[in-house]
């Protein structure tokens, strides 16, 4: 049967800095040495782990999964995998993923104080500000899903970025 490479990201939900990078791909080929995790920025820049020295993250077969704690915030980032021959790229596949975990779990916060009746239901900033952040997450889940757009996708994180780094003025 022949390689058909294919991976799948998402935020760890009890630990949002953390990628769960899974491979999900069929078939096999004996001649693949290992794989490597390229994650970028929509500045081009990437991240890695702490001590890391290279642009990407070494990724050994064997585990079908690998943890990377990359995420001090919300990003939309182009992630590529490369299953490797030695040091040649042998299968390379990239996709554009927008990581909202921050955002949703301080939305779902703001949802939660409004339950326990400290905010008056009349407050019109609070309610401006949260429709904003959720505006903000839309559109960035937006970018990636229909236009393929890290950039537009960012800024929209940015925004949402500025509402929570904001939050005792602005909720």
């Amino acid at each position: 049967m022949s390689f058909s490479p294919a991976f799948t990201v998402a935020q760890n939900f009890s630990q949002p800095s953390i990628l769960v990078v899974n491979d999900t791909s069929t078939g096999s080929d004996v001649a693949i040495t290992g794989r490597r995790v390229y994650i970028q920025q929509a500045d081009g820049t990437y991240l890695v782990p702490t001590g890391t020295n290279t642009n990407y993250v070494d990724w050994p077969l064997g585990p079908s999964f690998i943890n990377i704690n990359v995420l001090n915030q919300d990003y939309a980032l182009s992630i590529t995998v490369e299953w490797m021959v030695a040091t040649v790229p042998q299968y390379t596949v990239n996709a554009l993923f927008a990581f909202t975990l921050n955002s949703e779990l301080f939305y779902y916060n703001l949802t939660q104080y409004i339950a326990s009746g400290q905010i008056p239901i009349r407050d019109s900033s609070y309610y401006q500000n949260k429709l904003l952040l959720r505006t903000f997450i839309d559109e960035c889940s937006n970018a990636v899903n229909y236009g393929n757009d890290i950039a537009s996708a960012q800024d929209a994180l940015n925004r949402a970025q500025y509402l929570i780094a904001n939050q005792n003025f602005l909720f």
